[in-house]
């Protein structure tokens, strides 16, 4: 378990606080563009309950790329699939997962200790992703990457250690006619095929720690990452990004949703190893951000999948050496939305 120390709480109390306050600002703007909404293309429910059951598994990838080999050192964590339920009325949302130890198992791929806080929040026209995720425990899943593997047993890191924490903002041109919502909230529904052009920013700090030489010594290639034997790595990026969403929508109440941005930034990655001290370096980043949903969503009833995931490539102080952060959320829900006689809370 983790310890309950104060320079642990305080992102947690910071994400939470901007999480409120996030929410806030998209009731008022909902308020707002209500009327502007154009109701032959999307139809609102937020006025009703929508209870849901779901399994999700969050995830985090953290990859180092040599491109001299065209060769990827991989490690992935052991994370859990949940099974939940949840609520949306308005505009609170909640979610509670539970990890079910028969279906996952942590023997072969060891133990990852981890906290992801993740936020996907759909204003109407604004959407906010927040990511805050620490990790211990990876694994690498190429087990052919090591010298004198025979056994092909897999390459265990109870060590490694990632803390990723960012925000990014994507703006819909198309609001009036193109939503998020129905496929990842289930709190409306496209009624007819439409798109919209995205805009969007990220800024965010990713930190990387291990007991020993992240790379493993034992590696087939001898100068992979320029034997570069470094234990710690903290990545800074700011990156513009550019897309297009788009929601199909099919016979029988069936739906199709789909969305992709990139871009282009800029980043600075500090290195500390064993061999070569600390390096630091002013580079570049390329980043995308894929969302897609599918499934049956009609008066009454949703069921369907979806995903959000995200990826960002940056430059090192070695030439043509990159690392590769990755995060994201896969979900399955059955949802069902109910009408009330009276408000729950309040004013609403």
């Amino acid at each position: 378990m983790y310890q309950n120390n104060h320079k642990r709480i305080l992102p947690i109390i910071v994400f939470c606080v901007f999480f409120i306050s996030v929410k806030r600002a998209d009731a008022q703007s909902l308020l707002q563009f209500q009327k502007s909404l154009d109701t032959t293309f999307i139809a609102d429910f937020h006025d009703e309950l929508i209870l849901r059951a779901f399994g999700s598994r969050k995830y985090t990838t953290y990859t180092l790329y040599d491109k001299q080999y065209n060769e990827r050192l991989a490690y992935l964590p052991n994370s859990p699939f949940n099974i939940g339920v949840g609520f949306n009325y308005k505009m609170i949302g909640i979610n509670l997962g539970f990890n079910l130890p028969v279906i996952n198992q942590n023997v072969l791929y060891g133990k990852t200790r981890f906290l992801d806080l993740q936020s996907h929040v759909y204003g109407r026209k604004l959407t906010v992703d927040l990511y805050l995720q620490r990790y211990k425990g990876f694994y690498q899943p190429n087990t052919d990457f090591l010298l004198n593997n025979n056994n092909r047993q897999v390459y265990k890191r109870p060590d490694l250690l990632t803390l990723n924490a960012g925000i990014e903002f994507q703006y819909l041109f198309n609001w009036s006619k193109f939503t998020f919502r129905g496929a990842f909230l289930q709190n409306e529904v496209q009624l007819k095929s439409a798109g919209s052009p995205i805009l969007g920013f990220y800024l965010g700090t990713i930190t990387i720690d291990a007991d020993s030489s992240v790379i493993p010594i034992n590696i087939k290639y001898a100068t992979f990452f320029n034997d570069y034997q470094f234990y710690h790595s903290n990545v800074r990026s700011a990156t513009l990004s550019v897309g297009y969403g788009y929601t199909f929508v099919l016979p029988y109440h069936f739906f199709v949703t789909l969305a992709a941005s990139g871009g282009l930034g800029v980043n600075n990655t500090v290195l500390r190893s064993v061999n070569f001290g600390t390096s630091s370096v002013f580079g570049n980043n390329i980043s995308g951000t894929l969302r897609l949903g599918l499934g049956y969503n009609s008066r009454r009833f949703f069921t369907g999948i979806h995903y959000v995931g995200t990826q960002s490539s940056n430059s090192t102080p070695i030439a043509q050496a990159r690392q590769v952060f990755g995060a994201g959320n896969f979900r399955i829900s059955i949802a069902h939305r109910l009408t009330l006689k009276k408000k729950l809370f309040g004013i609403y």
